[in-house]
């Protein structure tokens, strides 16, 4: 089934209002800090991979964006180039050194079973994405350092929380978990993805404008082509 003319016309007003929200580059949340407790370990130093011009693209699209930045770290793990299904390249590091070192973070993560148990009766469902997930999490300055990587260019290190690293998903789920707060008899969210499910029609617009504030005051974005909004 889809949605009436109707309720398509009121999701577009109501995704208008929070537009800035709806963005592919990610935002930077001030609610949850990513940190690297490494104990008494010393610097992890790499040789730089060979793949030149793939590198170099990646580097300089991630400088713009703020993602990374030059670093004189001690630290410095390997990148990897991991080939993605459509052909792309995915730029990758290496933390697997680094995470050997660093102590766990037990924080719970979501059961699946539960969460699919909760959507059961909604008859709205509504998915989100938020935009390049790990990459609205910022690393706290000794996690910065930490987080160097090396490559035939220079020494760059993270500013925000990349992918691989140990620890990651339990600080973002700590996130969502803090982003969802007081909000779970309608939305819930594994990692990056949020679900919001209601019933009736009314009160699934009135859940959506409360996940759509609170990811708004957290200062995060959501990746539109993601979104889904059905009707069971």
């Amino acid at each position: 089934m889809t949605l009436g003319d109707m309720q398509r016309q009121q999701i577009k007003e109501l995704c208008t209002s929070y537009a800035p929200t709806f963005s592919a580059t990610p935002g930077l949340s001030e609610w949850a800090y990513h940190s690297i407790d490494k104990g008494n370990a010393h610097p992890i130093k790499a040789q730089p991979p060979q793949a030149k011009t793939a590198i170099e693209w990646e580097i300089q699209d991630m400088l713009q964006m703020g993602v990374i930045r030059p670093s004189g770290s001690a630290w410095a793990s390997p990148v990897v180039l991991v080939p993605k299904p459509d052909g792309e390249i995915r730029f990758c590091v290496d933390y697997r050194k680094l995470n050997a070192v660093t102590h766990p973070d037990n924080y719970p993560m979501p059961r699946t079973d539960e969460l699919l148990e909760k959507l059961g009766w909604a008859q709205f469902i509504s998915t989100l994405d938020l935009t390049k997930g790990y990459w609205q999490v910022p690393l706290d300055e000794s996690a910065k350092e930490r987080s160097g990587f090396t490559t035939h260019v220079r020494l760059n290190e993270f500013n925000v929380l990349p992918l691989g690293m140990r620890n990651a998903p339990a600080t973002f789920q700590r996130l969502v978990d803090s982003l969802l707060a007081r909000l779970g008899e309608c939305a819930v969210t594994y990692l990056y993805d949020v679900a919001i499910f209601s019933d009736p029609w009314a009160e699934h617009l009135k859940h959506l404008q409360k996940v759509f504030k609170r990811i708004r005051e957290a200062g995060l974005t959501v990746k539109d082509k993601k979104c889904q909004i059905r009707l069971k």
